[in-house]
């Protein structure tokens, strides 16, 4: 599984049960995705540079990156973040 994947599969009811972390979360899936498709810890410094590129950044984002960014470092953590995620192929 790739980042691609899970960034086509909105988030939904995961463990933190906030709309606002699970778009944080697919954010990171996102730019992941256009990065390299691969797992890996992004920073948060990575994700503001990306998020610039998007619009629409606010610097608010920062807490909620620094909950979820953990589930998006790895196929294996991200199965853990919603049954969604859990699911896909």
């Amino acid at each position: 599984m790739k980042p691609s994947v899970l960034a086509k599969i909105q988030p939904m009811s995961s463990i933190t049960q906030k709309s606002e972390y699970e778009t944080i979360a697919t954010n990171i899936m996102r730019i992941l995705a256009r990065t390299g498709d691969t797992f890996r810890s992004l920073s948060w410094r990575e994700y503001k540079k990306e998020r610039l590129k998007d619009k629409g950044f606010e610097e608010g984002e920062k807490g909620y990156f620094n909950r979820v960014k953990y589930y998006c470092s790895s196929a294996k953590a991200a199965r853990n973040f919603c049954e969604g995620w859990k699911n896909a192929k």
